[in-house]
Parts: C-alpha cells; sequence; structure tokens
C-alpha cells in the first residue's frame, strides 16, 4: 500500500494522506496528489524518454512518480530516477521548474543536464521496457500522434522555455 500525500493548489501539502488509487472524486475541490517528472537532456539536446512497459497508457513518458508521504517532490524525483533506470542525479545539479495544474495532479517539473550511457542504466523491468532519447521535433511528434500524452506538451514546452532563456 502506498501512501501520498494530498496537495492544495498552491503546490502545498495539506496534511490529508490517501492510499494510492484513490479515485478522483474523493477528492475536495482543490485538492490534488502530487507526480515529480524530470526532463533529462544530453549535450547533443536530446532528451531521455521512458518506453513505458505497462499495457494502457501512452508508450513514452519522462522519467517521474507518485509524491509518496512525506517525501519531497525532489526526494521523489531523485528516487524514481534510480529506481526505474538505475541513474544516480545529484540534488545539486537538478533545477527545479516549479509545480502547475493542468489535470488532476499537481505536477512538479525538474530539469537536468546530464549525458547517460544506455548501457550502463538498470531499468526497473516492472514499469520501463526501455529508453530512448528523443530530439525537440520527436517529442512534439510523439504527442501530435498519440504516442506521448497531451500534458507532456506543456510540460516540455516550459522545460524548452527555460532552456532557451537561460
Amino acid at each position: 500500500m502506498e501512501l501520498l500525500d494530498v496537495y492544495n493548489e498552491k503546490g502545498k501539502t495539506t496534511g490529508k494522506i490517501v492510499e494510492r488509487g484513490t479515485k478522483d472524486e474523493s477528492f475536495l475541490p482543490g485538492e490534488h496528489i502530487a507526480i515529480a517528472q524530470i526532463y533529462i537532456e544530453n549535450d547533443k539536446g536530446e532528451f531521455l524518454f521512458e518506453k513505458n512497459n505497462k499495457k494502457i497508457g501512452f508508450p513514452y513518458v519522462p522519467v517521474g512518480g507518485h509524491v509518496t508521504k512525506g517525501e519531497t517532490p525532489k526526494e521523489t524525483i531523485i528516487r524514481e530516477v534510480k529506481e526505474e533506470i538505475g541513474l544516480d542525479i545529484s540534488n545539486e545539479d537538478i533545477i527545479d521548474l516549479g509545480f502547475f495544474l493542468v489535470d488532476f495532479p499537481v505536477r512538479f517539473l525538474f530539469y537536468i543536464k546530464k549525458n547517460t550511457n544506455k548501457k550502463n542504466l538498470k531499468l526497473q523491468e516492472s514499469e520501463v521496457k526501455d529508453i530512448i532519447y528523443l530530439t525537440r521535433e520527436d517529442i512534439l511528434t510523439g504527442i501530435e500522434y498519440g504516442l506521448i500524452k497531451k500534458v507532456h506538451s506543456e510540460t516540455f514546452n516550459r522545460v524548452i522555455k527555460f532552456i532557451d532563456n537561460k
């Protein structure tokens, strides 16, 4: 049983705790669970995406997961990157791009510039079938053709805006 903190629309915990899988209609207006996601960019300007091992949903996603009870979003992203792809990332190198609300979960967005060798990664077989590096154009095409969830258009646009303005 995985427990999750409940967040408000300002990205702050409310003190309420729910079990993962709790139906959306169980939440009061303004209550949300939280997801942390990270875009990992290499020196070629490509972004690491996971090929989802689940039979449902969209096949390609950035690394991330649910923020569990008592965990900060940044702690979540460090844990998820290690669990899902076997990559250690440093707290100091992670850039926090803030939170926002697009659909039900509050989304905490992170970015890191890091080169990785696919051969050195250990994928979590229950969740990750493979990893792939995608260019900006690949990601936008994937969203257009339903290979990447539409909400990632908004997260990716925030990442690109950050990269282009630094």
